[in-house]
């Protein structure tokens, strides 16, 4: 159940992405985008995965109450009472008629306001949400809405597309679009956070399973604006060397930021810890960590960042890392790209882990 829920999760992030880039890419003329080839299927398949994987709040949540109440109470109350099972009601109506819309050929404009109906049902069941509704609602849609725009357009053209011939007049739109879409996510994301994180307690969260998935979505953002800025910047000068075809650094660039959304799917199956100093007393903190670090961790009131020798080197190799994305362009290698990318991630995670002081 524990590796469930977050693949559950991560597959809806996938799965909308696919949906939005192909229902935004309509909206495009055509010679203004490369031609993107996508199977009916894929789509039609896109829509009743979405209405699986949204199961999986509702099975977490069922499985917490089954033992107190029963199995069908559990099931009856989580969908009739809670908001996370009146949205999965709501998405799985208009999945069903998102799915009648792509397989009769509907209007863009209809599958657009499904699409956006479902997303807003998303936001709708999301924690902000219960927090602030308003509010809570509308950032986390609009956060939601916008990286799945960004991450669809790009699948979109990087898997399913064969030819490059519009290649530079899509950049003129696509490199702005992204740009304004990176404002908006940090933004809206910085917004989201502070709903059950307060900034002067962000590396206390370090030491709990939420806040190690949270520190890592935001370490693996990094290399996806590496990757942004050379299929934005530097492969328009590249594109004119005939040989040259861009589609492998797009893949390179989509295989990053699902690792963002894997990082972003666990982390929206922990506990957000409100309060860290309860949490870690009441719960404990990250095994993983203490196993780092060599120590319990039984509060946070004295928890530091302090660099040392071993995590001052760690963050400079990471740094190095990224320096090795830049020059895999240079050599035409998008797989090294790809393997840097995680390197980063990989080392300025255990750099900044070390450096935590208790």
């Amino acid at each position: 159940m524990g590796l469930l829920i977050p693949i559950a999760e991560f597959g809806n992030y996938l799965l909308y992405s696919i949906l939005v880039g192909h229902v935004a890419l309509q909206f495009v003329p055509e010679a203004n985008k490369p031609r993107v080839n996508i199977p009916i299927p894929v789509l039609l398949l896109s829509t009743l995965g979405i209405i699986i994987f949204s199961l999986g709040p509702i099975v977490q949540t069922v499985s917490y109450f089954q033992g107190g109440v029963g199995l069908p109470l559990a099931v009856k109350s989580v969908l009739l009472d809670f908001q996370v099972g009146k949205a999965w009601i709501f998405i799985g109506f208009m999945a069903t008629f998102l799915y009648l819309a792509i397989l009769l050929k509907g209007s863009k404009y209809v599958q657009t306001i499904l699409l956006l109906l479902m997303i807003l049902a998303v936001g709708y069941s999301s924690h902000s949400a219960s927090l602030s509704f308003g509010p809570g609602l509308m950032s986390h849609s609009t956060h939601f809405l916008v990286i799945t725009l960004w991450t669809g357009i790009l699948i979109h053209v990087a898997w399913f597309s064969k030819e490059w011939s519009n290649w530079s007049k899509f950049l003129q739109w696509f490199t702005p679009f992204a740009v304004f879409c990176i404002l908006i996510i940090i933004i809206s994301g910085i917004y989201l956070m502070l709903f059950v994180v307060e900034p002067r307690d962000y590396v206390q969260t370090w030491v709990l399973p939420y806040g190690q998935m949270l520190l890592l979505k935001h370490i693996s953002i990094v290399p996806v604006l590496v990757f942004a800025l050379i299929n934005g910047v530097l492969s328009r000068k590249a594109f004119k060397i005939p040989s040259f075809n861009p589609n492998p650094w797009l893949k390179a660039e989509s295989i990053i930021l699902l690792l963002v959304f894997y990082f972003t799917a666990v982390m929206g199956t922990l506990s957000p810890p409100h309060e860290v100093e309860f949490t870690v007393k009441s719960e404990g903190a990250s095994k993983w960590v203490e196993w780092l670090l060599g120590k319990n961790i039984l509060s946070t009131l004295q928890l530091d960042l302090v660099p040392s020798f071993q995590s001052g080197l760690l963050i400079i190799v990471s740094i190095l890392f990224l320096l090795m994305i830049i020059i895999s362009f240079k050599r035409v290698k998008p797989i090294l790209g790809v393997v840097f990318g995680v390197g980063f991630i990989i080392a300025l995670y255990f750099g900044l882990i070390l450096s935590i002081a208790i």
